[in-house]
């Protein structure tokens, strides 16, 4: 599904005016008619049905992570948008937040919804920097009616057979996670934490800068203290080895001197997982950014930010000069 570019418009009421009707009686019209327009739109995956609101009071959010961050979210100009995507037997539903005056910068998806850290972090990034993020519902676990959020990206039958953690294909949930890309100059970028260490080493994670692996390759960063630690890291994917690829060797060298751990995977018909990273790469859908970091490193995973989009040339915005009517 391609999301019209009315669908950006983040105020529901650029033209209202005094005398109007009130905007609170027309906003279940407005939600109404968005929902009517984009449920199962023309050139969508058939069989699926994908909705999405205007902006809505965040605090309507059925969210534990919105509300959690609810006093940012009200002091920042952000949009908050609910989105649902009905595709077989699954109902999925995404939250949205997006910057109401910088909306194409970066834009950062959040799979699993038992990662807090994550979430807090974005919500900072999207605050800092523009764009917005996606934020998969999954009642606070990691899984959804036992599908992971994160094995779920793939186009067609023959793509979803390849994948063990992935039960149905999911053309409908990979378009309307993706289409939030359309148009935008930014990277596909993702946020994730994991646990402490990894199983083989007494740890509890799956992914480290020193989990020994055949497709994944490790590039330890230049940096120190907790950006040194190995559940901290930048997750890179490929068709081809980095040292059979250039532009791939040098994000990894730039990352790197940046003070970041890289961890980079080869994609292949083989190793193929239904990631958002492996089918972006499978698809060569563009440059994929994706910061681990352990739970509850909110400190490390903010700097990790920070020095990702300083290395991709992405700025933070301009902070509003205070008026000089209200200086005392």
């Amino acid at each position: 599904m391609t999301l019209p570019p009315s669908s950006r418009a983040l105020d529901p009421f650029p033209h209202f005016k005094q005398g109007s009707p009130s905007p609170l009686l027309i906003a279940p019209l407005i939600a109404l008619l968005a929902t009517e327009l984009l449920g199962g739109c023309a050139g969508g995956p058939p069989g699926v049905n994908t909705t999405i609101t205007p902006c809505m009071a965040p605090a309507q959010a059925e969210s534990r992570d919105v509300r959690r961050n609810l006093t940012r979210i009200r002091k920042a100009p952000l949009c908050y948008r609910l989105q649902r995507v009905h595709e077989g037997p699954f109902h999925w539903t995404f939250h949205i937040l997006e910057h109401r005056g910088h909306p194409d910068g970066p834009f950062w998806v959040l799979p699993h919804d038992d990662e807090n850290s994550a979430f807090d972090v974005a919500v900072q990034a999207v605050i800092d920097y523009g764009g917005g993020l996606l934020a998969v519902d999954s009642d606070g676990r990691r899984r959804y009616q036992g599908q992971d959020p994160n094995r779920n990206f793939s186009g067609s039958h023959s793509e979803a057979e390849r994948c063990r953690g992935q039960r149905i294909p999911a053309p409908g949930y990979t378009a309307a996670v993706l289409d939030h890309y359309r148009g935008r100059q930014s990277p596909i970028l993702a946020l994730h934490n994991n646990r402490d260490g990894w199983h083989g080493s007494g740890g509890g994670g799956n992914i480290s800068l020193f989990l020994p692996s055949q497709t994944l390759r490790s590039f330890p960063g230049s940096g120190a203290g907790a950006l040194r630690d190995e559940d901290n890291l930048v997750f890179l994917a490929g068709r081809r080895p980095p040292h059979q690829d250039q532009r791939a060797l040098g994000k990894i060298q730039s990352l790197n001197a940046a003070g970041l751990n890289v961890v980079y995977k080869t994609v292949d018909a083989r190793t193929f997982d239904c990631s958002l990273s492996d089918y972006v790469a499978w698809h060569r859908r563009g440059d994929y950014y994706n910061i681990e970091a352990e739970h509850g490193a909110h400190r490390a995973q903010t700097e990790m930010v920070v020095r990702l989009l300083t290395s991709i040339g992405i700025r933070r915005l301009a902070p509003q000069a205070a008026s000089p009517f209200l200086q005392p």
